[in-house]
């Protein structure tokens, strides 16, 4: 990194990291963040290649969406088809660098249920599982929940 750190927040990516803005990237339009799913791949192959293979696991990945409660159904469940996106074409990255050699030894969503962020409170959800602050916490299990439920029990997904 050439530019100075500002560890104003604690330590954060961006103080690792210089800032390039990639032609015709994808975005999670919900936060304006980038979304590069080809980097879980990128870094499991480094991994292997520069590291010696050393056992390795996914300990977060997911994604944040502001104001989640617009795409609750009629049923009250929250349709997160963008989450569900977002874990297939990581998922199917991780799957491909397994494939090829790679010591990834497991996976775990970034996050269960929506939590509170010390950068951003509740602002963000990022679950699996909604949680309600109005109604004393009332936990209901997203469309990805369901999803990522039966990827589990089934060990994948067509692709």
């Amino acid at each position: 990194k050439e530019t100075p750190i500002d560890h104003q927040n604690g330590p954060m990516p961006e103080d690792y990291f210089d800032y390039y803005d990639m032609p015709n990237k994808k975005m999670n339009i919900y936060r304006g963040w980038e979304i590069y799913e080809k980097g879980i791949y990128d870094i499991l192959t480094n991994t292997r290649e520069n590291y010696g293979n050393i056992k390795c696991y996914i300990s977060e990945n997911g994604m944040g969406v502001e104001g989640e409660e617009r795409f609750v159904n009629s049923e009250g469940v929250i349709e997160d088809d963008y989450r569900i996106t977002f874990v297939t074409d990581h998922l199917k990255y991780v799957h491909q660098a397994i494939q090829e050699g790679t010591n990834c030894v497991g996976y775990h969503m970034w996050t269960c249920m929506d939590n509170w962020s010390w950068t951003n409170a509740y602002k963000n959800r990022y679950g699996l599982i909604a949680v309600d602050l109005n109604q004393d916490g009332k936990r209901t299990i997203k469309k990805s929940g369901h999803w990522f439920k039966t990827v589990a029990m089934k060990n994948g997904f067509e692709a």
